[in-house]
């Protein structure tokens, strides 16, 4: 075309019609050529049930911005690396997902990842939200990235803390400044001084390196699904804990407990309370908490004083001893 052709100027119903065919990356693009193109833009898909997504960004060393549709997976990639720079892939799936990744090259690229971040949190409706904080990255510009996300999520679905380096502090301002909706996924390093505080019941905590989850801790979690490893509780403490559960002081609410077994030639010490164990052979179904119904084979009882089922197993992961317990009442 030797002129520009006069997008804009289309009537309405027409312009609609052009844009909703744009992929992700297009439609940002086209947003940043004027205010008016992001006016329009952001009608359009605000107004659309169909527009939303799920958003997924992370902080890693090359941070990215992702987020999923009905048939949409968009990614987007901050680089140093000028090799891989404006590298992009696009491809479409048998069942119809359009897979579309781009990888962009930046002086900058934890503030370039801010700067679409917000302009990407202006423009699309998300259904659910989901963060990964690297607390190993920008270790100077880690309370303006959490400041950021503070003002375009109060609230998250889902956050992922991973790290090696010990980041008590960026862990505490991160949860006292935005709320942590459904699940906590600790895969970092903290302190054993650190103590986690929660105000709302979660779906699911998980902790891969525990050293700082003491029993105390334990207690207080609050989740229906808590899988813990590398943590110091030793067995006296979860019978201790098992014994609280069967008389209804704790954790009334949980469906499911993972956690590692310490020194496993006293395993006994766990089941030092009423208990029946079930032969492998028994198959049993029931309902959980979650209103899932279950099907469990074999395992080792032991029950509340309300009538709720705990199906305790013992189960190697790896180089670990594992205690699963599944929560749930027996159909009669």
């Amino acid at each position: 075309m030797s002129k520009p052709f006069p997008l804009l100027k289309l009537p309405r119903l027409a312009l609609d019609e052009i844009l909703i065919t744009m992929r992700p990356f297009e439609l940002i693009q086209f947003s940043m050529t004027s205010s008016k193109s992001r006016i329009i833009l952001k009608y359009l898909l605000r107004a659309r049930v169909n527009s939303k997504y799920i958003l997924l960004v992370n902080t890693f060393n090359e941070p990215k911005i992702t987020f999923f549709g009905s048939d949409t997976y968009f990614d987007c990639q901050f680089t140093s690396n000028k090799l891989r720079s404006e590298k992009s892939e696009y491809f479409e799936a048998q069942n119809g997902l359009k897979y579309d990744r781009i990888w962009m090259y930046s002086d900058n690229v934890i503030m370039d990842w801010m700067r679409l971040f917000k302009i990407v949190m202006e423009l699309f409706n998300f259904q659910r939200h989901a963060v990964i904080l690297c607390l190993d990255t920008f270790p100077d510009q880690k309370k303006t990235i959490i400041d950021l996300m503070r003002s375009q999520l109060p609230s998250v679905n889902y956050c992922g803390f991973h790290g090696k380096i010990v980041a008590d502090q960026d862990v505490e301002y991160f949860l006292k400044n935005i709320n942590v909706t459904e699940y906590l996924d600790f895969k970092c390093k903290l302190s054993d001084n650190f103590q986690l505080k929660l105000t709302n019941n979660l779906e699911k905590i998980s902790v891969t390196e525990g050293n700082w989850l003491n029993y105390s801790q334990l207690i207080q979690l609050k989740a229906l699904d808590v899988e813990i490893k590398g943590s110091k509780i030793t067995n006296v403490e979860m019978n201790a804990f098992l014994i609280s559960w069967m008389m209804s002081k704790c954790h009334q609410d949980i469906v499911r407990l993972e956690i590692q077994v310490n020194d496993p030639e006293t395993r006994d010490v766990i089941l030092d309370l009423p208990h029946e164990i079930i032969d492998n052979d028994v198959i049993r179904e029931g309902r959980t908490f979650k209103n899932e119904i279950i099907r469990m084979r074999g395992g080792i009882d032991i029950k509340r004083n309300d009538g709720a089922t705990g199906t305790i197993y013992f189960k190697i992961d790896g180089d670990q001893l594992m205690l699963n317990m599944i929560v749930f009442c027996l159909y009669e």
